[in-house]
């Protein structure tokens, strides 16, 4: 390994040339500290063996500009000297010296130094190969979470229905990157609407791979796998699955994984635009805000088990019908909202968001989503959300 040996002493230089290059080193030689600097600049030198007192720039500030020049490698640096003072060791060693090696310099002394400044040095150097790997597979993970979310949010509504007398809207905040929750608002055909809002327990990449993977399953179209619209001999082709029997099918295609103790919980329903009737269907989901146009905030009480808790024989799911009467809004959620907490650890529960949503019933309905978010905001007291938040809204003309 090639070590810096900076001395203003021609003698003191040469005995320590040549017993570096006895030990099988290369010495490179400077006879003060502006040479030794210039050196160091130019030559790949990990290891430094430096004269403390000299001219023009000394051991101390020849030490500390290599320590402010930082760099990926490590350089061992080792004061010559003959001081013996207590306070001269500590103020090397608070320079940023790693030993100290008295003068007059015998082979051993020099020998047991040279061999822990090169176990030091390599290990400085697998560190870095280390953490350079690691930096590269972080942005490789980086760019995987990136491209992942991007699908993720592709399966987001792109285009509402436009319908002359109800209005939608959503909205979709994930705490991460990558999200548990999902949501989709669809025609299923002329006369019916199809929705859901789908939780993932917990975050992050296993929860959001299962949320697409029932995704794909709750389409519109009709297609091998699809629960949603099955085939028909007779007119029109096909047929609308209720919402229940749904449930059922998605509690027998994705039963609980035991070592991830991954479920979810999911409201599906459809929307009948010609009488306005929607039927759900509710697997561990929490119910809905309904506020009336004639002042009341109707919030139904719905229980039942998660997806995939139990066989679809024993579990216990839920199903509604709500119809919605000109000027009433209707909102389905995730229980990110209203598991929200502040910092009494309080949650912010059905009944404050429906007051909130019962405020905003001036307002248009993409911002009384908005006007909910700022109010969880609020409620969080400036710490970080620990769940995704989802909320669908209905508003008939």
């Amino acid at each position: 390994m090639k070590v810096l040996i900076v001395d203003d002493d021609a003698v003191s230089l040469r005995v320590i040339i040549s017993l570096v290059e006895r030990l099988g080193h290369e010495p490179i030689a400077a006879t003060d500290g502006v040479m030794a600097w210039e050196r160091f600049r130019k030559e790949d030198c990990r290891v430094i063996i430096s004269d403390w007192t000299m001219p023009g720039i000394d051991g101390i500030e020849l030490l500390t500009r290599v320590r402010a020049m930082g760099g990926a490698s490590y350089t061992y640096f080792i004061f010559l000297t003959s001081r013996n003072e207590p306070e001269d060791i500590a103020l090397g060693m608070e320079a940023g010296a790693d030993d100290l090696l008295h003068k007059p310099v015998s082979r051993d002394d020099l020998a047991a130094r040279l061999r822990v400044a090169a176990r030091i040095v390599s290990l400085q150097q697998e560190i870095g190969s280390s953490n350079r790997e690691l930096s590269l597979a972080n942005e490789r993970m980086r760019q995987d979470l990136h491209a992942a979310a991007q699908i993720q949010a592709g399966l987001l509504p792109t285009v509402l229905p436009v319908l002359p007398e109800v209005d939608f809207s959503w909205l979709y905040r994930p705490c991460e990157q990558l999200g548990g929750d999902t949501l989709n608002l669809f025609r299923l055909d002329e006369q019916h609407l199809g929705f859901y809002v789908l939780d993932v327990s917990g975050h992050g990449v296993t929860s959001a791979l299962l949320a697409v993977q029932v995704s794909r399953v709750l389409t519109p179209l009709i297609s091998a796998g699809a629960l949603l619209k099955r085939a028909t001999p007779a007119p029109p082709g096909y047929q609308l699955t209720p919402p229940m029997q749904v449930i059922n099918e998605l509690n027998d295609l994705f039963p609980m994984n035991d070592a991830l103790m991954q479920y979810f919980t999911i409201v599906y329903g459809i929307y009948d635009l010609t009488t306005h009737a929607i039927r759900c269907a509710s697997a561990g989901h929490p119910g809905p805000v309904l506020v009336r146009a004639a002042g009341a905030v109707e919030i139904p009480e719905i229980c039942g088990n998660p997806i995939g808790f139990f066989p679809t024989s024993e579990a216990i799911f839920s199903s509604y019908e709500l119809a919605l009467c000109p000027g009433d809004r209707l909102y389905f959620i995730s229980d990110g909202v209203i598991e929200t907490m502040d910092g009494c650890q309080e949650a912010f529960g059905l009944d404050r968001l429906g007051q909130v949503l019962d405020r905003c019933r001036a307002i248009s309905l993409e911002a009384s989503l908005k006007q909910s978010a700022q109010a969880l905001e609020g409620w969080r007291c400036g710490t970080a959300p620990t769940d995704d938040v989802t909320i669908i809204g209905f508003a008939r003309h």
